[in-house]
């Protein structure tokens, strides 16, 4: 039988072709998504060994100094590897932010790569990462996360450049290289330090560990380079697991959505041998024996389909890395890494979802009798009785489903309401023999009225095998939801987002100050007299105490200037009033009206308290503030921008920040016009790869339309020879399949697109609250196209079948 089985496979291999190239896609990706993930892990290590190629040991700690590694036997050189979070502001970027890092004294420690220019020899000099766009000879100001008034050097010069193409150093920001000494001044106790150390080759690396451990405090860290290497890597791998863990998500749908089509594939391909297995029945084979024989080519169909999905998926991985390599991405993916894990997973997915889509197919087929089967093949009409437990158990899942989506929405719990979205899904799924097939008839009594007879007996053969109508629609819809959900989660969101930013940030651009160090009195001046600006209000800030309450930080501003910045609503103090947050009122055990006591290092006022809005700062009187506090500093100034596009806009805010980078270096400027731009192109980019990817599941789906279409030919065979004896031409049948395909499609599509407005709408009410979200920025255009292109796929995938159907005449139709 085996043997009987790769034979009709050979005979017949057009008939897998559907079934091979789901399980390609599906498996391609998978492979494709798991090679890039390795492939990232494999450049990653390979780029930072580089680090510590020479480095016997790394050890870290309070109390480990140079010159206790240096005692120990053994050693030959040591560096002090020196590095902190910094801003860095050049005329040629503005303000970046990275890593300022140390560059061992010692060159037999020194991994950087200069690609132009010199080392730097003292205080002051710094070298660049070469892709940084700040050239040789800039000058630079840099200021260190916790940097304080005074530090030493904040400008330097740039005195060359260091290669830093396909390394993971690259992520993470822009890099600048100086001494040890250098890093310290700026930084302080803040700085991170670690020493590098080489042996002399007397011992080995192990024994060269244990002897640095023994020599330094207990609570110290030493380990060998290679475990070094790998703790940097799994720090710069963070994020890129994390999109590895959402391409799988999108594979296991590939992969689902590959089953369903598989399984009717193989039914559409067991249907047209029903006479052949049962004539081998009827000679003497067991009902055992052609499912053996059938498994036997779901295997070799998955074998094959696996393989070449394997290849595929390991041939995207290289062209994405070379792709990646010439347009000089962030992300490393230089060295392809093919681990025999992602070949394996590739196969088993394959294999084993083939067989397993396959097994339902295999027993109907000799599910009837032999003599049975040897009658003219008709579809058996689904029992009117649907099983109890399924539909007891679609509708909980629903209705829980609905419960935690409103939960997640109320509360803003995005957990919640992703769970209730799952919930909802599997619950329409398990319904979908139910609900499908309803939708079906309804749409093809509105068809049956439009466009005659024709529409009718469409409408009538998509409701025929409703449970097999209803899995090819799944398919569909998987694919058609989660790109709905996406698209309009995604347009409510670039509706929402704004307003929500408003409240966390209420002006056009906030100048704030950078730790200890106070904003000059003349930059305020300076602003306003920049052309777009329309007003500017400085905010003063003292440490002040709430009498019996605890300290309190404190913002003076003039109540008429700052109601002329404000994009919305925060409440502003009057004299002789606080303005406390929700949140403040409940830490200082006060409430609205009440009367407070603030006191600072000149006197005491008495306040009145006002409740704010969530999140905004304590504020008073500017003149209140005084009366308490001797000195209060200028800590902020915030502007209201007078400029009609976003391109001024945008213009102003460089004028802006030039300015404060002059005149209070290290000072952080943040402006809600270019937040935005960058929330658009994020959201924007999304939807691309996003979307992109989801094609692929609705790719396979429409294969999954088109099997259905040509079991339905192989099906009704007899009926539409009847049909043509009866004068029905062949135009007429091949409109009637093609009808049948939009309606399935048809509704696949629109039930896909109602669940992703609501879950998409969902989504951005459980960020934002279900006050925030303007209906009106459902993208209705774009899910009424959707709608057309799922439609137009589904006529597409049945031309084939259509045409078959056509080109039998009606004497061999009613004779078979």
């Amino acid at each position: 039988m085996r043997g009987l089985a790769f034979a009709q496979a050979r005979a017949h291999a057009g008939r897998y072709v559907a079934s091979i190239l789901a399980v390609v896609i599906a498996v391609g990706y998978i492979v494709a998504t798991l090679t890039l993930s390795s492939t990232v892990d494999a450049s990653v290590s390979k780029s930072l060994a580089t680090q510590y190629e020479t480095t016997d040991v790394v050890a870290s700690g309070p109390g480990v100094t140079e010159e206790l590694l240096s005692a120990v036997p053994g050693v030959s050189a040591v560096a002090d590897d020196v590095s902190t979070y910094v801003r860095v502001d050049s005329e040629a970027k503005g303000a970046s932010y990275g890593d300022a890092l140390s560059i061992a004294d010692n060159p037999e420690l020194r991994w950087e790569n200069l690609s132009e220019g010199s080392l730097p020899a003292g205080l002051g000099q710094v070298l660049v990462s070469a892709d940084s766009g700040i050239p040789t000879g800039a000058r630079i100001t840099v200021t260190a996360r916790d940097s304080t008034v005074g530090a030493a050097a904040p400008t330097a010069q740039v005195v060359g450049l260091v290669d830093l193409s396909g390394s993971a150093q690259r992520l993470g920001g822009i890099k600048i290289f100086t001494t040890a000494e250098q890093v310290s001044a700026w930084a302080g106790d803040s700085a991170k330090r670690e020493f590098r150390v080489a042996g002399d080759g007397s011992r080995s690396q192990q024994q060269l560990v244990d002897s640095i451990a023994s020599a330094l405090p207990a609570d110290s860290t030493v380990l060998t380079g290679e475990e070094a290497t790998d703790n940097a890597a799994a720090e710069y791998m963070g994020g890129t697991k994390i999109l590895s863990t959402v391409l799988l998500a999108f594979g296991a749908i590939a992969v689902v959505v590959a089953a369903l089509v598989i399984a009717n594939t193989f039914a559409v391909l067991l249907a047209a041998r029903t006479q052949e297995l049962a004539l081998l029945r009827c000679v003497g084979a067991t009902a055992k024996q052609v499912r053996r024989s059938i498994r036997s080519e779901a295997a070799a169909v998955g074998v094959i389909a696996s393989m070449i999905g394997v290849g595929l998926g390991v041939g995207l991985a290289w062209a994405i890395g070379r792709v990646a390599t010439a347009a000089d991405v962030p992300v490393p993916l230089s060295s392809l890494s093919v681990t025999p894990v992602t070949v394996l997973v590739g196969l088993a997915v394959g294999i084993v979802m083939t067989m397993l889509a396959a097994s339902a197919p295999g027993r109907a087929a000799t599910r009837l009798s032999p003599l049975a089967a040897l009658q003219p093949m008709e579809s058996k009409p689904e029992s009117v009785q649907v099983s109890v437990v399924r539909r007891v158990l679609g509708v909980v899942i629903l209705l829980a489903g609905i419960a935690m989506t409103v939960l997640g929405v109320t509360n803003q719990q995005v957990p919640a309401a992703t769970a209730g979205g799952l919930f909802s899904f599997l619950g329409i799924a398990a319904l979908s023999g139910r609900i499908v097939p309803a939708l079906i008839n309804a749409a093809g009594g509105v068809l049956a009225r439009l466009i005659g007879p024709v529409g009718s007996l469409a409408a009538g053969n998509a409701g025929r095998n409703p449970r097999r109508t209803s899995a090819t629609a799944t398919a569909l819809l998987i694919g058609v939801a989660l790109t709905s959900t996406l698209v309009v989660g995604i347009a409510t969101v670039k509706e929402a987002a704004p307003a929500a930013m408003d409240s966390q940030f209420p002006v056009d651009v906030m100048v704030s100050s950078s730790g200890s160090a106070p904003l000059p009195a003349g930059l305020g001046t300076d602003i306003a007299a920049v052309n777009g600006v329309g007003a500017v209000s400085g905010l003063d800030k003292a440490e002040l105490t709430i009498d019996g309450r605890g300290s309190l930080t404190g913002f003076g501003v003039d109540a008429a200037r700052l109601k002329d910045v404000l994009r919305t609503e925060i409440s502003v103090p009057a004299a002789g009033q606080l303005v406390l947050s929700p949140a403040d009122l409940t830490e200082y055990k006060l409430s609205a009206g009440e009367t407070a006591t603030v006191r600072g290092d000149r006197g005491a006022v008495n306040v009145s308290v006002i409740e704010g809005v969530k999140g905004q700062p304590a504020l008073l009187d500017r003149g209140d503030l005084g009366a308490a506090a001797t000195t209060p500093t200028t800590d902020s100034y915030w502007v209201r921008l007078g400029t009609d596009t976003d391109e001024e806009a945008l213009a102003a805010t460089d004028r802006i920040t030039e300015l404060a980078r002059q005149e209070a270096p290290g000072s952080d400027v943040q402006g809600m016009t270019e937040m935005r731009s960058a929330l658009d192109s994020i959201l924007d980019t999304m939807l691309m790869v996003v979307a992109g990817l989801l094609s692929v599941a609705v790719l396979i789906a429409l294969i999954g339309v088109g099997n259905t279409m040509a079991l339905s030919v192989l099906e009704r065979r007899r009926e539409s020879g009847l049909l043509r004896a009866l004068g029905l031409t062949k135009k007429g049948i091949r409109a009637m399949l093609i009808w049948e395909a939009l309606l399935v499609a048809g509704v696949a599509s629109v039930i896909g697109v109602l669940f992703g407005m609501v879950f998409g709408v969902a989504g951005t009410a459980s960020v934002f609250g279900i006050e925030d979200v303007a209906l009106s920025a459902v993208p209705w255009a774009q899910l009424v196209a959707i709608v057309l292109i799922g439609g137009i796929c589904g006529v597409i995938a049945s031309l084939l079948p259509a045409r078959r159907a056509g080109l039998v005449s009606p004497v061999t139709a009613l004779a078979s």
